[in-house]
């Protein structure tokens, strides 16, 4: 036969399976996200945690806060005399009956207003400061009575604070 040649052709087969260095790029990406996904359910679950605080030392807060404007401005009664008067215990707030027997008054952890402990506070302290303060200037003390009293709540776990909330009450003259 003339012209005919038996030529044998090899073909190679690419793509039939991964290289060593294609396997270890994509090692690489996958490691790379797996960290991004982590690092970001680590930061949700911190964001989680600080809001619960936040919320739970507010309603501790709240709970005294309220309870003490349900108090009459000044005790009943009686001369105008700033904090607990001589007859009323400290040890719980069973004898506060006026604002600002509150001033100065801090408990850790949080007991209801009979002294009985409260749920799930352990670690927690509720701090309260009673001032009189300017009425046209809230955010300035004074030093003689105003009619007007500024009280602020702290709530705060392991010493660090979570929640602090102000109110003014007046006197009905």
């Amino acid at each position: 036969m003339i012209g005919v040649s038996t030529r044998k052709v090899v073909r190679a087969t690419y793509g039939a399976g991964f290289t060593i260095v294609e396997a270890v790029i994509s090692t690489i990406i996958v490691a790379v996200m797996l960290v991004a996904a982590l690092s970001t359910v680590g930061a949700s679950r911190v964001v989680q945690q600080e809001t619960s605080l936040a919320e739970r030392g507010r309603l501790l807060a709240e709970a005294l806060l309220a309870e003490i404007l349900r108090q009459q401005y000044q005790e009943p009664g009686k001369s105008v005399a700033f904090g607990p008067e001589g007859d009323e215990s400290t040890a719980t707030r069973a004898d506060f009956d006026d604002v600002d027997d509150y001033n100065g008054w801090s408990v850790s952890p949080p007991v209801a207003k009979d002294g009985t402990a409260l749920a799930n506070a352990a670690g927690w302290q509720r701090s309260v400061t009673v001032a009189w303060v300017v009425p046209k200037e809230p955010a300035q003390a004074a030093g003689v009575e105003t009619y007007v009293k500024r009280i602020t709540v702290t709530a705060k776990l392991n010493n660090v604070t979570h929640a602090t909330l102000v109110a003014l009450r007046a006197d009905r003259q």
